[in-house]
């Protein structure tokens, strides 16, 4: 019996292993720093199983008991929903607890005939090998659900749980049945029970996987309408400052008529305040021209925020050509890769900030480059360092959204405290003949 006691605890400790996997990638919101607190449903479950089949005589009374203190230990330790918290012991029972035990105990029939069962100490028990094989088959469930659940992101709705619940209240409801099948049935019947047994606990991955993709939809549709609403709020932002900067030139024509006027007095006052106001409006000479007036109006306002942030700006901008690409998608290029480029930048010691970029006609291509100093080891692009994540990951992928909309590529690297992000658009055939007349 020392041997079956030994057995039975490696098994239990698959058992909670596999609980453990799931609820650890499934529940994403623990109410306590300590990590401690992760093992409390782990270690609750392994003593429960282990008094429940040694010291009781439950039976499947256990199955319900270990249910209703996982779900307190659960609701004790994680902020998830009910929702969450069903569908990770769903998965636990069906898949952990009762797929291994389905296959491997007719396996063993088979294999065995009428000795699958001894006697030990005056109690009928399974084969020792029954054991083993069910620790293998577990150990390969172990790895399909890690494949499953490693880069989980979602969030079980009432829907989606009553989906789910369905198919494994069905599924377990036979399992159970397959479970005792062999003490009550012929042969022929046994076999179609555990086969249909096995087939709807498919049933139950399956619509596991389809709530899963559902979800996945939900998700795409909702950062799909978000990633529209930032875009249109941009494009309207520089839209303004592109009427903005209508008004100023004019000013700035009418200024100059005016100040040459005030030039001709003698006045020592007039010219100093002929002095000042050139000076004041001397920024404008400075702007940078690009050849694409909305342009202009994103890199005059990135410019104003990296001066005021310290950072040095460099700009070697050529885009006449590139009229051709839609001011939205415009904005989506230069103005998150700014945004993205200044962000690193103001982490940096003054001395070290400074973004660099770069436009122009390479043979029948535009060539877009930037280039920002950043903090070793940050990677700012592909894995944000800020708090909200799931907006700040919109800004890169609407760049690549629209450099892939014009047949382009995109290339995103960080290597020596240097990020770089560099954007190839084939330029449309009419622009290549006007190159080329040129």
């Amino acid at each position: 019996m020392g041997l079956y006691y030994i057995l039975d605890l490696i098994i239990t400790l698959s058992e909670v292993a596999g609980l453990y996997l799931i609820y650890i990638h499934l529940c994403k919101t623990p109410r306590f720093s300590s990590a401690f607190w992760k093992f409390l449903p782990v270690c609750t479950n392994f003593c429960i199983a282990w008094m429940t089949t040694w010291l009781t005589s439950l039976g499947a009374y256990k199955l319900f008991l270990t249910a209703v203190i996982y779900f307190v230990c659960l609701k004790i330790i994680y902020k998830d929903s009910i929702s969450q918290g069903i569908v990770c012991y769903e998965l636990f029972l069906l898949l952990v607890t009762h797929l291994p035990e389905i296959i491997s105990i007719p396996c063993i029939q088979w294999l065995y005939g009428d000795a699958a069962l001894v006697e030990v100490d005056e109690v009928n028990m399974l084969r020792w090998e029954t054991y083993v094989f069910t620790l293998i088959i577990r150990a390969f469930v172990l790895i399909g659900i890690y494949m499953l659940v490693r880069d989980w992101q979602y969030r079980f709705g009432g829907k989606d749980t009553l989906v789910v619940s369905l198919s494994f209240s069905i599924a377990l409801a036979l399992n159970l049945l397959s479970s005792y099948a062999y003490l009550n049935l012929g042969i022929l019947s046994d076999l179609a029970v555990y086969m249909f047994s096995i087939f709807l606990t498919v049933s139950f991955i399956v619509s596991f996987l389809y709530s899963k993709n559902t979800m996945y939809i939900r998700e795409q549709e909702l950062k799909n309408r978000q990633t529209i609403e930032r875009m249109n709020q941009q494009f309207s932002y520089y839209q303004e400052k592109a009427e903005d900067e209508k008004r100023v030139r004019a000013l700035y024509h009418d200024m100059k008529n005016h100040l040459l006027i005030l030039e001709r007095q003698n006045s020592a006052e007039t010219k100093q305040m002929v002095s000042d106001l050139r000076r004041q409006i001397s920024y404008y000479e400075d702007y940078i021209h690009t050849g694409n007036d909305f342009l202009d109006v994103i890199i005059r306002d990135k410019v104003k925020r990296a001066k005021e942030q310290g950072i040095d700006f460099l700009a070697m901008i050529h885009f006449g050509v590139g009229d051709f690409i839609e001011p939205m998608d415009i904005s989506a290029i230069f103005g998150n890769a700014l945004d993205n480029a200044i962000e690193a930048s103001v982490k940096l010691p003054l001395e070290q900030r400074l973004i660099t970029v770069k436009a122009d006609c390479v043979r029948e291509m535009l060539s877009i480059v930037f280039e920002n100093n950043c903090q070793r080891g940050e990677s700012g692009y592909e894995n944000t360092t800020k708090s909200d994540c799931f907006l700040h990951g919109f800004g890169i992928q609407n760049m690549k959204t629209a450099v892939e909309k014009y047949g382009g590529q995109c290339l995103i690297q960080q290597k020596l405290g240097r990020f770089t992000v560099k954007i190839i658009l084939p330029l449309p055939e009419e622009k290549c003949a006007v190159k080329v007349k040129n």
